[in-house]
């Protein structure tokens, strides 16, 4: 089952489309928001909180508020709630932190390491503890050292791009980054791979991006963003957080609040036609029922990524050079997660009691939910087990060949029998270990499907985030035309970044202070 809106909100009527005023003027609308994910409810919540003279409509093509934070759950345990999309996030992300708070929303603790949980690569099984303490060896050809705590050959990698990078402050690489050049190269135009391989070998960066879990900060990163990480990036070693009750309550939350402030708020209306008219805009919108609206508007946010920008049938201006450009600037990341169903959680008969497993098999990622010690009373599991693995770019396709009937929205219920299941099954009894248990029921969460085109993005070769980002926040000078979004944010594969640019676009193009809940 999927979180909806009459769930969380108690009633579909707090969702309902307000009439669109007919007032004297040159404009249906003053303010049309097109995209229903968390930048564009935040957006229409902050407008007519802080502009009540505005009249705001936000329009969502699917019929779900929230993107690509996707809270779901099974029938058999309605609160024992998985993320098919966004699941968690950190202290330091400030937006994210600071505006759960000021809607009163709870967090908890999200694990992820532990030192029960597994590792598989190249056919050897170690535990995380062994891991951390060195004592595991895998079978790739790089030397010993480079499998204990505390190796350094990712550090000499990034030495030998930089050579005073152990010395240098963030502050130090902002003055640089723009005009600095390896092998006469600016490094937006070298991909990650190939950087990273003039100071480490093949084996070593395998090893690296196998023990991650993760393929697409090799394969979809760029020099200059990997540069970027080593400088300025979260500590990932505190603690994750998350949303008790789930990660979607925040749009779901902000849409009920933007609701009663007065915004309209439209679902199965997909935008097919955005053209210039005078100072403002001509826009078209398409139901669910093929029945076509036209509207005049003075301003609009596309709180949208790349594919779904790509995927407006009539849209002459994002043809335009600049504006193209800017477009493609960034690259989609294929993602997916699939969620198996559990009678309990039978990773504790192996003494694991939450958290991740790694491996470089298909699945990448094993996450177990269920018994984490960090549930709160509100969120019980009635027993049951849920298992999710999680995978990005190459592995994708592996999981998408396995589902015989896709739904076109990328989620889709399977048996506990269906194919892709029983594969993650087994692989997860290879990692994890045995057990005489089979799968109730899973969920599958293709995010390479339109109008997604990935579960998050990086900036493109040949790009630099900290110009394209701002550029594309308002990407005609003479037009009141604003995007904002996770994919052409500085904090991409985040929530963070897609609140960040939203408020970023309200305080610079529409006035507004920032909110006292926001820390500095």
């Amino acid at each position: 089952m999927t979180i909806s809106r009459r769930v969380f909100l108690g009633t579909a009527a707090a969702l309902a489309v307000a009439p669109v005023s007919t007032d004297a003027g040159a404009f249906d609308l003053d303010v049309a928001i097109v995209g229903g994910g968390v930048s564009g409810v935040y957006a229409a919540r902050r407008l007519r909180q802080e502009r009540p003279d505005l009249r705001v409509r936000l329009f969502e093509a699917s019929g779900r508020i929230g993107g690509r934070l996707h809270s779901v759950w099974f029938p058999q345990a309605p609160h024992l709630v998985a993320e098919a999309g966004g699941m968690r996030f950190l202290q330091a992300h400030r937006h994210v932190s600071g505006l759960a708070g000021h809607l009163g929303l709870a967090a908890r603790d999200y694990p992820v390491d532990r030192d029960p949980n597994r590792m598989l690569l190249r056919g050897k099984n170690f535990s995380q503890k062994d891991v951390r303490t060195g004592r595991a060896r895998f079978a790739y050809r790089i030397p010993n050292a480079d499998q204990r705590p505390g190796a350094d050959y990712f550090q000499r990698a990034i030495a030998n791009v930089l050579p005073d990078a152990s010395h240098m402050t963030p502050a130090d690489w902002r003055k640089i980054r723009t005009n600095f050049r390896f092998k006469n190269r600016s490094l937006k135009d070298w991909t990650n791979r190939d950087l990273l391989l003039q100071g480490m070998s093949a084996e070593e960066l395998e090893f690296t991006e196998d023990a991650s879990g993760y393929d697409d900060w090799v394969e979809g990163e760029t020099g200059l963003d990997e540069m970027d990480y080593v400088f300025v990036h979260d500590d990932e070693s505190k603690p994750f957080s998350t949303l008790v009750g789930g990660y979607q309550r925040l749009p779901l939350t902000l849409a009920e609040r933007a609701a009663k402030a007065g915004a309209a708020i439209a679902t199965r209306e997909r935008l097919v036609s955005l053209r210039t008219r005078g100072t403002g805009f001509d826009l078209v919108f398409r139901d669910g029922h093929n029945r076509q609206t036209s509207l005049t508007v003075a301003r609009i946010i596309l709180a949208m990524p790349r594919r779904a920008l790509e995927c407006i049938t009539e849209f002459p201006d994002a043809h335009e050079a600049r504006f193209a450009a800017l477009i493609e600037s960034v690259t989609p990341i294929l993602a997916c997660k699939s969620l198996l169903l559990y009678q309990r959680p039978w990773w504790r008969d192996h003494g694991i009691v939450e958290g991740r497993s790694v491996t470089d098999m298909p699945a990448r990622q094993f996450y177990c939910l269920g018994s984490e010690t960090a549930r709160p009373p509100s969120e019980p599991s009635n027993g049951y087990g849920v298992l999710m693995a999680y995978c990005d770019e190459k592995s994708v396709l592996t999981w998408k060949s396995l589902v015989t009937e896709p739904s076109p929205s990328g989620f889709t219920a399977l048996p506990g029998d269906a194919p892709l299941v029983r594969e993650v099954h087994r692989e997860a009894q290879l990692v994890i270990g045995g057990t005489s248990l089979k799968p109730l029921a899973a969920r599958f969460q293709d995010w390479s499907v339109d109008p997604y085109g990935g579960g998050w993005h990086y900036y493109a070769l040949g790009h630099d985030g900290a110009i394209d980002g701002e550029a594309m926040l308002k990407p005609m000078a003479d037009r009141n035309l604003f995007v904002c979004g996770e994919a052409y944010s500085f904090a991409q594969g985040w929530v963070e970044g897609a609140l960040e640019r939203a408020e970023t676009m309200l305080q610079r193009h529409f006035g507004l202070r920032a909110p006292r809940w926001l820390k500095t």
